[in-house]
């Protein structure tokens, strides 16, 4: 019998992490069992003849919400073409509601619900007559037309006893994409909106397994390990060893880990200041600061210590910070949403993430829908529609300002321009995106495609638009330095114009063969050619003073731009102001 793990991951550079659970805990009971990864992006056509030419007696499809249409689509068709095959669905997406799964779908033979590692194992079992069916809990199937649905009972307790999957195999299929690592399993919160508070308590490996684990990441090169424990940080001591393992191991492999704000403390700011810079990433749900909304959805947050513990992490400057709001939830309307933004956008995260509230099966706030008078789409992903505080245009309205957030300020490109922008011409960070989504939509601009570098024109044009008394060429300088430390070439976005100096060239080469400057401004290239080291550089002249202030007097510069030095958090250009 040959079983058929079969993974349709949201982005090419995702991995699977529950079929490489699946895989490990059948390889040793079973010759013939394989993981399939594929993507959402890739023709359903060739996902199908792919799976097909596996010759596979089970196809065990994990399903979750971004990956539910392909994978029906892909089951429908394969059991036409090859109806002796046993097709399985696991996963969150089918979890909830296994009978209406079979109801719905005659292509599916079984439902696994919950934890997957022993009960699809033993299915396997079953199909060789090792087992009953009856000795499987947790798993819904059909029997002389009638659909059965055996109870899922208990978790796995003791985690250490699951097979680890990142072995050699592993490693070598995922190859240079995201690897995805659990600590744990479970929440010990239960906000309404998330599956997760569906299980009750938290399980851990341990801290032993943990660290093998992640010395097998660093010893293969691994460049992004993403943790998927829900809240990393809320076992304090754990969570410190785990911290110190990598701050003392890691160079160049970098860990993701989701944390809530309020449970930091001073120990843990003191330790996370001694990473290298680069190699740790918290994302951090605040997902609104209305303590009404957060009490209805039964998050329990300390928001004055969010905020202050965020600022402690983002002056570390060696830490990437990221931060999550979600629009749609109860009592957030569009004013009150303003303020839950404004509120966290002034933390200054190196990411800003606008959600939208998603109806996920099996959770609280789904259950209780009418509560609110949600309205939401009845297919994946069950975004919300709109509610009592918030109705489907406002919500259109904050879509568009969450393209103009992720395009603007989570790109990394326009902070200095932007920044200025915000403090001297607007009221607010939200008034500044709603404004620009507005001339977007005036423009038409939703409705193409737009490159980086047309960015900075289309914010040129903004500017213009505005009945505003600015100065149009300092807006210009900050714009062009935003582009020359994000971008490595001197072909500028229409608007912006590069400052011609005499002999620039000359004195350029003069600088680079002074063996003082290289040693101040670019020690790696010390006893180089300056014909070399002009190709890795990039020197740029600005009539205002770009790094230091905004003052509106003429302050001629000269920036130097090292395009061999990019800050591991911002992932910026290193620029110095230089004498030529």
């Amino acid at each position: 019998m040959k079983a058929l793990l079969i993974a349709i991951n949201a982005k090419y550079i995702h991995s699977s992490l529950a079929c490489w659970y699946l895989w490990a805990s059948c390889r040793n009971y079973f010759e013939d069992v394989e993981v399939a990864e594929f993507s959402i992006n890739d023709n359903i056509d060739d996902i199908l003849g792919n799976i097909y030419f596996k010759k596979c007696d089970v196809a065990a499809f994990s399903c979750y919400i971004w990956n539910i249409g392909h994978v029906l689509k892909i089951a429908a068709n394969l059991k036409k073409i090859a109806p002796d095959i046993k097709i399985v669905l696991g996963g969150p997406e089918v979890s909830h509601d296994p009978e209406g799964v079979l109801k719905d779908n005659d292509c599916v033979d079984y439902v696994v619900s919950g934890e997957g590692e022993v009960r699809f194992r033993q299915l396997l079992q079953y199909f060789e007559n090792q087992i009953k069916v009856e000795d499987i809990n947790g798993i819904t199937y059909r029997e002389n037309g009638r659909i059965i649905s055996q109870e899922s009972i208990g978790l796995i307790e003791e985690l250490d006893k699951i097979p680890t999957p990142y072995t050699e195999e592993m490693l070598k299929s995922v190859g240079d994409k995201i690897i995805y690592y659990e600590s744990s399993r479970g929440c010990p919160f239960s906000c309404s909106y998330c599956i997760s508070s569906t299980f009750k308590g938290i399980r851990y490996f341990s801290i032993d397994r943990v660290k093998r684990e992640l010395k097998t990441f660093l010893d293969a090169g691994i460049k992004l390990v993403k943790f998927v424990d829900r809240t990393f940080n809320c076992h304090k001591k754990r969570a410190m060893e785990i911290f110190r393992f990598v701050i003392e191991n890691s160079v160049d492999t970098c860990f993701h880990f989701e944390a809530a704000g309020d449970l930091f403390d001073d120990d843990m700011i003191k330790l996370l200041a001694k990473a290298p810079e680069g190699i740790i990433q918290f994302e951090i749900g605040v997902q609104s600061t209305n303590s009404q909304t957060l009490q209805e959805v039964n998050r329990k947050t300390n928001i004055k210590k969010v905020f202050h513990y965020t600022k402690l992490l983002m002056d570390l400057k060696n830490i990437h910070i990221h931060l999550d709001l979600i629009a749609g939830l109860p009592y957030e309307d569009y004013n009150s949403f303003k303020n839950s933004f404004n509120e966290v956008y002034n933390l200054k995260p190196h990411k800003l993430q606008l959600g939208f509230l998603k109806m996920l099966k099996g959770s609280g706030i789904r259950k209780n829908y009418e509560k609110h008078n949600y309205l939401y789409r009845d297919y994946p992903p069950y975004e919300v529609l709109g509610n009592n505080a918030l109705t489907f245009e406002q919500l259109l309205k904050l879509k568009k300002i969450e393209k103009m957030v992720d395009r603007y300020y989570n790109s990394g490109r326009f902070s200095k321009s932007i920044h200025y922008i915000i403090e001297n011409f607007f009221n607010s960070p939200f008034e500044f995106y709603e404004e620009l989504s507005l001339f977007y939509e005036k423009e038409g601009l939703f409705m193409r495609s737009i490159s980086s570098r047309e960015l900075y024109t289309v914010l040129l044009k903004f500017i213009d638009s505005l009945n505003i008394n600015i100065n149009k060429n300092l807006i210009c300088e900050l714009l062009k330095f935003d582009f020359i430390v994000s971008h490595k070439t001197s072909n500028y976005p229409e608007g912006i114009e590069k400052i011609q100096i005499p002999k620039l060239k000359e004195r350029i080469f003069e600088f680079l063969k002074d063996s003082g400057n290289i040693k101040k401004y670019l020690p790696e290239y010390l006893n180089e050619p300056a014909k070399k080291i002009i190709r890795a550089v990039h020197f740029e002249s600005f009539n205002f003073d770009v790094l230091e202030n905004f003052e509106l007097k003429e302050n001629p510069i000269i920036i130097l731009v090292n395009y061999n030095k990019r800050n591991k958090v911002t992932e910026l250009f290193e620029a110095k102001k230089v004498s030529l």
